[in-house]
């Protein structure tokens, strides 16, 4: 696709909820598609849900999907930061069960403020964070941008977190789709480092469903994204076609050790 000009250096991924079905859900993206897709999809982050009342009812379809094509998966959930942080944490790991924790990296959303003061919005995410360690045995990601978090977070106060931030171009008129935004973002003041970057709101949408879809990009390779998930090298299969990691990985090498391209 000629839309892809820059960034090629940085492992590939995506981000879906509920707004990448059509609005009577009955319409989703064709995962086939998308593991299909060049630049392969590494990693696809899925919004599971809102504060303690609210299920993204496309979460469980497309984990289901994005895990039948060996994708990595985030699922991600979004604070309030007047909310109490157990409450918000429990339907989180509610709208989980029946997933394989040690399989999956979780997200924190982090970015509204709802009026609440900074000290407030620190303490809620911290203690999510502290909450989900406990569940998990590892600090969830976090998804902000620069600027919201100067504003709004005591970054002094958190523990060394891996970050996925926003930013990107301001959108062009539809139907025209947005540029990526080059890697690295903007980091926020007493952070460092970054390990996703979110480059584009309105890239074109893969799969065959709505006009556009999030983009995202991993602060290093295919392979960094497998390690970093705690996947063995021996669960990547390198497609002979092509050089890259297969999109169906570890489906691909239980079956035959070889890319299903060549397979057809």
């Amino acid at each position: 696709m000629s839309y892809f000009v820059r960034n090629q250096q940085f492992a590939f991924g995506i981000d879906l909820s509920r707004y990448n079905a059509s609005a009577d859900l009955t319409q989703t993206p064709d995962f086939d598609q998308i593991a299909a897709h060049n630049p392969a999809v590494n990693f696809i982050a899925i919004r599971a849900g809102v504060s303690w009342g609210y299920r993204d009812p496309m979460f469980k379809p497309f984990f289901q999907g994005a895990q039948a094509i060996g994708a990595c998966v985030l699922p991600y959930h979004v604070l309030y930061p007047g909310e109490p942080a157990l409450k918000q944490v429990d339907s989180f790991l509610k709208i989980l069960e029946g997933i394989n924790l040690d399989e999956v990296r979780l997200v924190l959303d982090v970015e509204l403020e709802h009026g609440q003061t900074r000290t407030v919005i620190t303490n809620t995410l911290l203690t999510s964070l502290e909450l989900l360690e406990q569940e998990t045995g590892r600090m969830p990601i976090v998804y902000s941008r620069a600027m919201w978090v100067d504003a709004n977070l005591r970054v002094a106060d958190l523990p060394r977190l891996d970050w996925w931030l926003a930013q990107y171009y301001y959108r062009r008129p539809f139907p025209q789709y947005t540029p990526e935004y080059p890697c690295p973002p903007r980091l926020p003041k007493g952070v460092d480092h970054w390990l996703i970057h979110q480059t584009s709101e309105r890239g074109p949408a893969i799969g065959g469903v709505g006009n556009y879809m999030d983009y995202d990009r991993w602060n290093g390779t295919p392979a960094d994204v497998l390690a970093y998930f705690g996947r063995t090298d021996a669960a990547r299969v390198i497609c002979p076609l092509d050089g890259d990691v297969c999109p169906v990985r570890e489906k691909c090498a239980a079956e035959s050790m070889l890319c299903q391209a060549v397979e057809a």
